[in-house]
């Protein structure tokens, strides 16, 4: 239940950090990075979170238990720019909503299309309680309205809970045309790689289950221990139930996850375990988010481990659309998704592992 919303002022954020709201054992500040970039660091129990408000409503970081949980990268703080690539080391992202993925030959489209840094019109602080237990919120509204051509509004909601190091992450999409517009959609997690840690899912480890891309641009060079591997993880997906440092993740490794187990509710989860014990954990609704990827890569300047729910594969506008997977939004009309996606802590991580183990 929600009890009240705040909006947020663009002019009131500063480089000093300042408390902005209170709710239970709950807190909000609110900061500028140097780059100009606001942000709202949103404390409970266990740590914080860090959303940008109004720059494509990511979560650039998560801390919990003095653990930073997002990608490692060259980008120490956001940066106030358009283009996905020149700032890149976030924790979690949106992606589409017309478009979505890598661009193929016969795409024109950005990668992973318009909203990972969509500048919102506006955002604001919800609070509420659920189950017992007080959050804090924050949630916008990004409109795309293009002359001639398609028109939405996009509403992300981010949960914060006072006791519960695991985030509510949704989306909703709204066809605010009378015409009937293309639908893509991925919430791109990006954590750090847990080296010699395990990875625990509501899916098979057989070919099957786990269909590997092997297709390699032209332009990439890539080694012959990589080209080795990937031909070995090609045969046997659990090759990577445990991410050894040795073993060669670059220029990248991308799974595609078929068909995942889901728990009495509906939920299907994706946890990779530290060594500590402490694990990062995403999960999601088949019902709603029927595709899954994992993507992997490690060089010298950036490592991560992406679990990734979505719509789709990534793999661009053209072919997804030719394997039917664009999906359409009717007219006036709109959709939400919701994912769960955080920390657990060795005691969870244990019961949560018996609990994957179960399904």
């Amino acid at each position: 239940m929600t009890n009240g919303k705040v909006k947020l002022d663009k002019g009131r954020f500063t480089e000093k950090e300042k408390t902005f709201l209170e709710w239970g054992r709950l807190k909000a500040h609110t900061f500028t990075y140097g780059s100009g970039v606001e942000g709202v660091r949103i404390e409970n129990d266990g740590g914080h979170v860090i959303v940008l408000p109004y720059k494509g409503q990511q979560i650039w970081d998560a801390v919990f238990e003095g653990r930073s949980m997002r990608m490692k990268s060259l980008f120490p703080e956001p940066r106030n720019v358009t283009s996905f690539l020149d700032s890149y080391g976030c924790l979690m992202m949106h992606c589409g909503a017309l478009r979505m993925g890598c661009p193929g030959p016969e795409d024109d489209h950005p990668l992973h299309g318009e909203l990972p840094y969509a500048d919102y019109d506006e955002a604001s602080l919800v609070i509420g309680e659920e189950n017992g237990e007080n959050y804090i919120g924050i949630t916008g509204v990004y409109t795309y309205n293009r002359s001639f051509a398609d028109s939405y509004r996009v509403k992300p909601l981010i949960k914060v809970y006072e006791s519960s190091t695991v985030m509510d992450v949704s989306i909703t999409i709204e066809n605010v045309s009378r015409y009937p517009m293309d639908l893509m959609y991925m919430c791109h997690f990006n954590f750090a790689i847990a080296y010699n840690g395990q990875i625990f899912q509501t899916a098979g480890w057989d070919p099957k289950s786990m269909n590997l891309r092997t297709s390699i641009p032209e332009h990439v060079k890539v080694s012959q221990k990589f080209l080795d591997f990937l031909d070995r993880m090609k045969k046997d997906p659990s090759l990577t139930r445990t991410i050894k440092p040795e073993d060669e993740y670059f220029p990248e490794i991308v799974f595609f996850i078929n068909n995942p187990g889901t728990d009495k509710d509906g939920w299907a989860h994706f946890m990779q375990v530290h060594p500590n014990g402490s694990a990062d954990i995403v999960s999601q609704r088949p019902e709603e988010l029927d595709h899954h990827a994992r993507w992997i890569l490690k060089s010298k300047n950036r490592e991560v481990m992406g679990i990734l729910p979505s719509s789709c594969d990534p793999e661009g506008y053209t072919a997804e659309k030719k394997k039917g997977f664009v999906r359409e939004l009717a007219p006036e009309s709109s959709v939400t998704w919701t994912v769960k996606g955080g920390y657990l802590n060795k005691a969870e991580a244990d019961r949560m592992k018996k609990y994957i183990e179960s399904v």
